[in-house]
């Protein structure tokens, strides 16, 4: 992705802060209505610099955006401007975290009603991070973070990350999960990713799945239950493993004394703790798999635009057999329970 000073030009910190600062916190909350029948709310859009074509999509800019969302009833998408990369140059992923959500914050003071913000934070700066979360939830009123599944080697259950954690749990975060590549498994690592093969097709997938595991064998969804946690593409593979992982009861090697002991309350009901937006994961084998075991209430409508088209996600999910009222959740109103400002975007 190309650096956010390429997009917002001469745009100033000075005037971004400055007109967040005149229009208040209603900057972000939507005060332009949408038009009846465009009222679905995206929460895995990725927002970039004009004319950059990160992570394979097209050019992106809020006005291609908005024409995107209009064609395809999208009211809101939930922008993210990371992710930021592993670094051991703090500095510069402090600098990259504050650019990124100064830029998406200016993007929903631009285009009241239509884009959100998940902050991006520098996990792999434990500092760094603290003063980010501060920043964006307090000045840039984001709507949340949006993290990596991996930094480095560390998976989100590090405990190195608790700190981190501990504060989004007092703040009752949204914390949305993209997957990323992971050092173990890389082109340099996997001799058949090779083009067009990359990490998308499996990896990421396994990542998701990966990163869920480590949050739970860690404790941290039983110990800091107020971080509402958000997984891209449906969770990945998770859905399709959790039952592998049940029946571990009746391997010697394992027992059921050690699966209790991971989990308490039984890897089910952890998982069903958990969000899940649907992305990548509308085909019937895939999205029933995710339904058998999360609440309806805990699905969320996703895109991932600008790497697909909105049409894409809208077509398939269109394509499910839902009751009107499961769909109507799924599309909006299971996000406006997790972020109850964007409940006017469609009755302003």
């Amino acid at each position: 992705m190309r650096h956010p000073n390429d997009a917002i030009g001469n745009i100033s910190r000075r005037q971004v802060l400055g007109s967040l600062a005149a229009l208040g916190a209603r900057t972000l909350v939507a005060t332009q209505p949408a038009a009846k029948g465009k009222d679905k709310i995206d929460v895995h859009h990725h927002v970039g610099p004009p004319g950059g074509g990160a992570g394979g999509g097209p050019a992106w800019s809020p006005e291609i955006a908005v024409e995107e969302m209009d064609r395809n009833g999208v009211a809101t998408g939930i922008g993210f401007p990371g992710p930021i990369p592993f670094s051991t140059d703090l500095e510069r992923g402090r600098k990259l975290a504050r650019e990124y959500n100064e830029y998406g914050a200016r993007i929903g003071v631009d285009h009241p009603g239509r884009f959100g913000l998940f902050a991006a934070l520098p996990m792999h700066d434990i500092e760094g991070s603290l003063k980010e979360i501060e920043y964006a939830l307090d000045v840039l009123k984001a709507d949340g973070f949006g993290i990596s599944t991996s930094y480095g080697d560390m998976w989100l259950g590090d405990p190195k990350l608790r700190p981190v954690f501990e504060e989004l749990n007092r703040r009752k975060a949204v914390v949305y999960v993209h997957p990323n590549d992971a050092p173990c498994c890389t082109p340099n690592t996997l001799t058949y990713e090779k083009p067009p093969i990359s990490g998308p097709w499996i990896e990421w997938p396994m990542n998701t799945a990966r990163t869920i595991l480590s949050l739970m064998v860690n404790g941290n969804l039983r110990q800091r239950p107020d971080v509402r946690f958000i997984f891209s593409h449906g969770g990945g593979v998770a859905p399709l493993l959790l039952s592998r992982i049940a029946g571990f009861s009746d391997w010697a090697a394992v027992g059921p004394e050690k699966l209790r002991e991971m989990f308490p309350d039984g890897i089910e009901a952890e998982f069903r703790k958990l969000y899940f937006e649907g992305a990548q994961a509308y085909d019937p084998v895939n999205f029933g798999a995710l339904r058998k075991l999360a609440p309806t209430s805990h699905i969320l409508f996703g895109t991932d635009y600008n790497r697909f088209p909105v049409s894409h996600s809208v077509a398939l999910f269109e394509k499910l057999k839902l009751s009107p009222g499961d769909r109507r959740a799924i599309e909006r109103d299971n996000a406006v329970a997790l972020l109850p400002r964007w409940k006017r975007s469609v009755t302003g």
